[in-house]
């Protein structure tokens, strides 16, 4: 009951991660105006998520592994918290950029933590890997929506920031009453049992994965 009271926070989390990821493009004319910018000025800004997200990757999951899940969990909600209540309120360019880069920060945060608690979990992992897409699916489809009938109605583009950063609160605090698996189970138990791949192969394959996962973002952010 537990575990399923903390995989329903983790879904949660990614469901306002499929928010961030899209919500600055879907309010790119209302920050331009905000800003007084034009709107290749708010697409650099735009950019920073990418570069907020590089340099996180190469560093939170080994973190993660010596200080737990929860923590960086907890760095990713704080980090878009700040990132949402920010964006709506800021008008200068340079402090907009370095808030699209803590959520890109955000992002591998919530990815460092997240998955390895799943996979430390045991069980349905690929199940759960799935579901953490249809709950940012589900962010994704509904921000347009919002994004849309705030403008029909004439209502401040950042409520659709406000309300992001409410659901957060909110999570944070149903998640922090959960207990999270004791770290590192799965590396344990499988050492020594399945060899390594061969260097240049992983190598190979590294390479074929990134290369794949930034052409499907850059495809699904365009």
């Amino acid at each position: 009951m537990r575990q399923h009271q903390l995989s329903i926070s983790l879904y949660l989390n990614y469901f306002i991660h499929g928010i961030g990821l899209i919500i600055l493009t879907q309010n790119m004319q209302a920050l331009g105006q905000h800003w007084q910018t034009p709107l290749a000025t708010v697409s650099y800004v735009i950019s920073g998520i990418g570069i907020g997200r590089l340099l996180a990757y190469f560093i939170l999951g080994n973190l993660s592994d010596r200080f737990g899940r929860k923590v960086f969990v907890n760095l990713g909600m704080a980090c878009y918290f700040t990132f949402f209540v920010g964006m709506a309120l800021v008008t200068n360019i340079q402090l907009a950029y370095g808030l699209a880069i803590l959520a890109g920060i955000a992002n591998s945060a919530l990815d460092a933590g997240t998955y390895t608690t799943f996979i430390e979990m045991g069980g349905r992992q690929g199940s759960a890997n799935v579901l953490l897409k249809a709950f940012m699916s589900a962010g994704e489809f509904l921000l347009p929506l919002l994004v849309a009938n705030f403008e029909a109605q004439r209502i401040w583009y950042g409520w659709s920031f406000i309300l992001a950063a409410a659901i957060l609160v909110v999570n944070s605090i149903l998640l922090n009453r959960q207990q999270f698996p004791l770290k590192n189970q799965a590396t344990q138990a499988g050492t020594g049992v399945s060899q390594q791949p061969l260097k240049n192969r992983r190598w190979l394959a590294t390479v074929g994965l990134a290369g794949y996962g930034y052409t499907s973002m850059a495809l699904m952010i365009l």
